[in-house]
């Protein structure tokens, strides 16, 4: 490893700091747009969890250790990951008022953070001007315009990780306490809030760290340890809290598992499944690399740049995708259902491309080295821009309207048996935008048994959001005489008045002997 980060003379300036300040001011344009509004897909549900937990915050006090959902009735406290993003979205929520805006604000802030300690990882790693190009490419990744400016948690993790590999590559060049002390919480952020992606930065760390000597394997191991350590006695926390909620398997699909590691790591054969290889390999060219972004990272896989002095970045560059890789195999079933986790690609990705960049530009004439890697890196970027619609920012307009419907036509406080198309035991997408809390069944699975045992759990209401033309939305007859409002959602499509849905409110028995 190297004695100290690569010199500005060593190597001609391909990316002057204004090209790349104006780069990253476009970036952040790109993401404007999209702060307000509803949320949005892909993913409304992950995000409707996230603002949930942070509503909790803004109206009952921050309390990290007990974060609430919309989905378990009355007893509402089930963790899923450390809720520092919720938490400071809340600092904002009661000073002015609970909005989404905090959520994506948050973790734009966090994206912020994660592209500086890319930049600075890859300066250690590649040099300089692979840092400056990398951090304009991983700005534009598309999978990362839209999450990056989602209520998501995942900007969080991705900062903690990219700050580890960072303070702990310092560590070991220097033997500093202090980037040890930054790297261990920056590890222990990321290790509580989304532990997976910690894997894909210990692989180009591991080389590093053989690299060095003995007093920096120690220091630079020390960050990965603690972060570890902090993992463990965080999970031992979120397994007391959720083995107190209530035992509801006798809901249809629901299932009470303490540390559903299966969940996580599934089974060997949905590794085998072509299917789910072609899905991943069609989000990693058109969500994060590109087209273009491959043949560049693999330009740069076979003949990175490399600064006086400093040791050949193919190796870390390949390892850290190696590793990424490593982490999608582990965590295959999470992977496939949800493309947010394929973001740990993007950093690597960049890097990769970067290195490839700057070689091709290399190779150029002198005055034309500039010129070269600008129209590299803008085709690019205009790469990555383009698929950036694909799918993303699609809001769905029936559970938004349904939603404001049935916080008005339900009392605040009632527990909501919340019924949609789509609606599943942990779905909270109805329920959040009701502002309720309550359960989420499927349609197929109400029946008179079962709405009896939700009501002596505490339901209140049913709220049946029925679309037209579909059968199973139909509302049955048993429910008809607990039948207390109804109200349909009307929207123009092509010049005329169309029934999207008809939300239909009823009355359980409990809450009409309350009245």
């Amino acid at each position: 490893m190297p004695q100290n980060p690569p010199g500005p003379a060593s190597r001609p300036r391909l990316l002057a700091a204004p090209v790349l300040l104006l780069a990253l001011v476009l970036a952040l344009v790109l993401r404007l747009p999209h702060l307000r509004g509803p949320l949005d897909d892909p993913h409304s549900w992950r995000q409707c969890d996230t603002a949930e937990i942070t509503r909790g915050f803004v109206r009952d006090g921050i309390d990290v250790l007990h974060p609430q959902v919309a989905w378990l009735g009355a007893h509402r406290t089930l963790i899923f990951e450390f809720p520092l993003p919720e938490a400071l979205a809340a600092l904002a929520g009661r000073a002015f008022g609970f909005d989404p805006i905090w959520d994506r604000l948050v973790a734009l802030g966090f994206t912020a953070i994660a592209t500086y300690y890319l930049f600075l990882a890859a300066r250690e790693i590649a040099g300089r001007e692979v840092a400056r190009v990398a951090t304009v490419i991983f700005a534009f990744v598309p999978l990362l315009q839209f999450y990056s400016r989602a209520a998501h948690v995942d900007p969080c993790a991705l900062a903690g990780a990219h700050g580890l590999l960072y303070h702990a590559l310092r560590a070991a060049r220097g033997g500093s306490v202090r980037h040890v002390a930054a790297g261990a919480i920056l590890g222990a952020m990321a290790a509580m809030v989304k532990g997976p992606y910690l894997a894909p930065v210990l692989g180009p760390l591991a080389l590093l760290l053989a690299r060095a000597d003995t007093r920096g394997r120690v220091f630079g191991a020390a960050p990965v340890v603690l972060s570890a350590i902090a993992f463990v006695v965080w999970r031992r926390h979120v397994n007391e809290v959720n083995a107190l909620a209530p035992d509801w398997t006798w809901l249809p699909g629901y299932y009470k598992e303490v540390d559903p590691w299966w969940w996580y790591v599934g089974e060997w054969s949905q590794r085998l499944q072509l299917g789910a290889w072609r899905t991943l390999a069609q989000r990693l060219v058109l969500e994060v690399a590109t087209p273009v972004g491959l043949v560049v990272a693999a330009i740069g896989l076979w003949r990175a740049p490399r600064d006086a002095g400093a040791p050949d970045a193919r190796g870390p560059i390949a390892l850290w995708l190696l590793a990424t890789l490593a982490y999608l195999a582990v965590f295959f079933p999470l992977n496939v259902r949800h493309n947010y986790y394929q973001l740990p690609f993007a950093a690597p990705v960049a890097v990769a491309a970067a290195a490839g960049i700057v070689a091709v530009a290399g190779h150029a004439a002198r005055p034309a080295r500039a010129l070269a890697m600008t129209g590299l890196l803008a085709v690019v970027a205009l790469a990555c821009v383009a698929p950036a619609r694909r799918g993303y920012y699609r809001v769905d307009e029936v559970r938004v309207r349904a939603g404001e419907v049935l916080d008005r036509l339900t009392p605040k406080g009632a527990l909501l048996v919340a019924v949609d198309r789509g609606s599943e035991y942990t779905d909270p997408r109805l329920l959040h935008r009701a502002d309720r809390h309550g359960w989420a069944v499927k349609p197929e699975d109400l029946d008179e048994t079962l709405l009896a045992r939700l009501a002596a759990e505490g339901a209140t209401h049913v709220g049946w959001v029925q679309e037209p033309g579909v059968e199973r939305l139909v509302p049955p007859a048993f429910l008809e005489p607990r039948a207390e409002a109804r109200e349909a959602l009307h929207a123009r499509v092509d010049g005329e008045d169309r029934v999207l849905a008809e939300v239909h409110v009823y009355a359980l028995p409990a809450a009409g002997a309350e009245r």
